[in-house]
């Protein structure tokens, strides 16, 4: 079990040369060059086409950000170019859906050029991936990202001596900083070429060979992917073997089946045989590429003392995502009053008087779309900044310390620490958390995780959180919104455990959890990740929020009574009030056994944005339906007074940030909004409270149920609509009978 190590000076090649030749051919003569990048998990893949392309492909500082195939067009000197970023993969002998997305393209995509991105602090562990990038005859370039941190390492590696052993060019970039990308696409389009591979003992050389040689009369196999294919055949690859035998090529696999005989008549195993000559032919590489390295203890290693300490790593996690919420409280909670009260008010003054001519416009305008779309839009300051705080988080590489935390926890749900990061990525929003699912090995885990996702409390909840803390509980609504976000992960974790026990037993086995090093976030970065999720919340209110308030207002214009008119039937006599009225016995026993209440929980299930929206159409509609006109000048002079009043009151806020619940007022009575007000005056403490829970815990909106449906089929995705709603009502009772006794 050898394997033989090339030497650095006139290294021989493998027989392909004139393979090779003609795919350089092809490369120069297509329309659009098709670049795919592929590298280890967090080694700078997305953020190295964000730098050459100029695309916002999302960002993280963890492993299994990108889970799907995603695409950049742009033009290099004048041609057009496709890049292809392909999710993070240690291995194409796939084990997670992840890698088999990366293996499938590579096969499937046909590329001219594979841009292998390593990390030049971890090459002996990126190389084995390289080294199975050479068994496709494809051209290869290597990006040698994050030589920065590597030299924080101590690291000193040669790229020069690494390209002239891998027979490659090896381009140095710090991706995040634009070094060393300007002209890295250029150079890989025009220097690429096939590279020095490994090579294998004879009798599996020869064996590859044989099955090669089989696949020329096969036109249905890609001929760039023969040789890989044929190692793979040799491994035992099941995912290959899948593959080969649904696509009619049995003799093939029969032909693999007696090579394999034949080398274990010899005292071979192949697998072993063919990953030890890749790991030996690794190592090797990366002695010649760092020949030697003064050993530094780095930032990350000393952060990591006290972030992973056994005692205290968990409060620190806990304690940072209270200070995330009372940032939010503290900076943004007056631009929440001043959205949703006097920019408001005077939106709707200037609506009334624009279509004082038309009353049934103006009554949908003023009565329902102002007070729903407006109320949600007015939470938009508050999502940007925990938007900002999630990002840095994220980016700094500190959430991935946070699954390091929770791995003791999540095996004893019968998971594994990185089930964790889906469940973080769920606070931002469900559906992009269940894709990120995929990163997970075994089925029974994404489907575990995918169907306790929606408890964790997703951004849209947050306007309904805020409101109803600023209503009812105004000197600790960060407080509030704290214990729904450890409530939701708590209950998660409980029905994790219930699953584990009863539908879903644990397969066994576990992963390595990769801790990258921590990195300080560029602000223009951070600003942009934000940006895009408020912009994308902004969008819903724009379209779902805009046509679900619509239709609520339609609903409370229907009248359901004889001799009712329309738009001018009370709400309690309309059809969504006498629906509404009928089903909210339901919800007596919680508290909130009002129409109004469990009106605006229905169109919940279509977006929970919707929640607050309709809340402020129920409660505000009527007193908004005949404001008094308001000239501009009024308006402009009025808006500016209050937008200068909420600047100053915001900067006077921060000092707040860290000072303890009685030091610190997140918000006063006097600040509320009318919504507020108004919820202040319908809802008890303990019913609020329980009406938080509720919303915290019930049936996921439908594009959940859809992501979910389309991940694990619809039985799936049903079953958790119906035990969320019935978790969610007996969380609800509780909640409301013990805070009942004390509130």
């Amino acid at each position: 079990m050898t394997a033989t190590v090339l030497p650095a000076s006139a290294p021989p090649r493998l027989p392909d040369e004139a393979a090779c030749l003609q795919t350089v051919a092809r490369l120069k003569a297509a329309h659009e060059p098709r670049v795919v990048v592929v590298g280890n998990p967090n080694t700078g893949k997305t953020t190295l086409i964000n730098a050459v392309a100029g695309t916002n492909l999302k960002v993280g500082n963890w492993a299994g950000v990108t889970v799907e195939k995603r695409e950049a067009r742009l033009n290099v000197q004048g041609r057009p170019l496709l890049l292809l970023d392909l999710p993070g993969a240690y291995s194409l002998s796939p084990h997670t859906p992840e890698e088999l997305i990366t293996r499938t393209a590579l096969l499937d995509e046909g590329p001219d050029v594979i841009l292998n991105v390593l990390d030049a602090g971890n090459l002996e562990r990126n190389l084995y991936l390289t080294l199975q990038l050479m068994d496709f005859h494809v051209p290869v370039a290597v990006a040698l990202n994050l030589v920065d941190e590597a030299r924080e390492k101590g690291l000193t590696v040669d790229a020069a001596a690494l390209s002239r052993v891998l027979g490659v060019p090896v381009i140095e970039t710090v991706a995040s900083k634009g070094q060393g990308t300007g002209k890295l696409l250029e150079t890989a389009l025009k220097g690429a070429t096939l590279g020095i591979g490994v090579r294998y003992p004879q009798a599996i050389e020869a064996a590859a060979a044989g099955l090669i040689a089989r696949m020329a009369d096969l036109p249905t196999l890609p001929p760039h992917a023969h040789r890989y294919l044929a190692l793979a055949l040799l491994e035992g690859d099941p995912s290959v073997r899948g593959r080969l035998s649904a696509t009619g090529h049995l003799p093939l696999i029969d032909a693999a089946d007696a090579h394999l005989a034949a080398l274990d008549a010899e005292g071979l195993d192949a697998l072993i045989e063919i990953a030890e000559a890749r790991y030996a032919r690794a190592g090797d590489l990366a002695r010649v590429a760092v020949p030697r390295a003064e050993a530094r203890r780095t930032l990350s290693e000393r952060l990591d003392r006290l972030a992973l300490h056994p005692l205290l790593g968990i409060p620190i996690f806990l304690a940072l995502v209270l200070v995330v919420f009372r940032l939010t409280f503290s900076v943004a909670s007056p631009f929440v009053d001043l959205i949703g009260g006097p920019l408001q008010t005077t939106l709707a003054g200037w609506a009334a008087a624009a279509l004082s001519w038309f009353p049934l416009g103006r009554d949908l305008v003023v009565g329902a779309i102002i007070p729903g779309v407006g109320t949600v839009l007015s939470f938009l300051p508050t999502l940007l900044v925990l938007y900002l705080a999630m990002s840095f988080l994220e980016d700094s590489g500190y959430m991935a310390r946070a699954a390091f935390l929770m791995d003791r926890i999540m095996r004893g749900l019968g998971l594994d620490g990185r089930a964790f990061i889906p469940l973080i990525l769920g606070f931002g929003c469900n559906v992009p958390a269940v894709s990120a699912t995929r990163t997970l090995e075994r089925r029974s885990d994404r489907v575990v995780v995918s169907m306790i996702l929606p408890f964790m409390s997703c951004s849209a909840r947050l306007p309904v959180y805020v409101v109803f803390a600023a209503a009812l509980f105004p000197r600790a609504g960060s407080w509030i919104v704290w214990s729904m976000y450890i409530l939701g992960m708590a209950v998660a974790f409980a029905f994790a455990w219930a699953l584990r026990r009863t539908s879903f037993p644990a397969e066994g086995g576990g992963v390595l959890l990769e801790l990258p090093p921590y990195r300080f976030p560029a602000w223009r970065v951070l600003w942009k990740h934000a940006w895009r999720r408020t912009a994308s919340f902004a969008k819903r209110a724009r379209t779902t929020v805009l046509a679900t308030v619509a239709g609520v207002w339609l609903l409370l214009a229907l009248p359901a009574v004889a001799g009712g008119k329309f738009a001018t039937v009370a709400p309690q006599d309309s059809v969504f009030g006498r629906v509404s009225e009928a089903v909210s016995p339901i919800f007596a026993p919680l508290g909130f056994g009002n129409w109004q209440a469990t009106g605006a929980l229905v169109p919940g299930f279509i977006a929970k944005e919707v929640v607050v929206g309709t809340l402020g159409q129920i409660y505000l509609g009527e007193q908004a339906a005949a404001p008094a006109p308001l000239s501009l000048w009024a308006g402009v002079q009025g808006a500016v007074t209050a937008t200068w009043d909420t600047i100053k009151t915001s900067v006077g806020a921060l000092p707040t940030v860290l000072a303890l619940p009685r030091l610190g007022t997140d918000t006063t009575a006097d600040q509320k909004t009318p919504l507020a007000r108004a919820l202040a005056e319908a809802f008890t403490p303990a019913a609020g409270l329980a009406y938080l829970v509720f919303v915290l815990l019930y049936t996921p909106c439908i594009v959940t149920v859809g992501a979910i449906a389309q991940e694990h089929g619809r039985r799936i995705a049903w079953l958790t609509v119906a035990y969320q709603m019935g978790i969610a009502w007996g969380m609800g009772f509780l909640t409301y009978q013990v805070a009942r006794l004390w509130l």
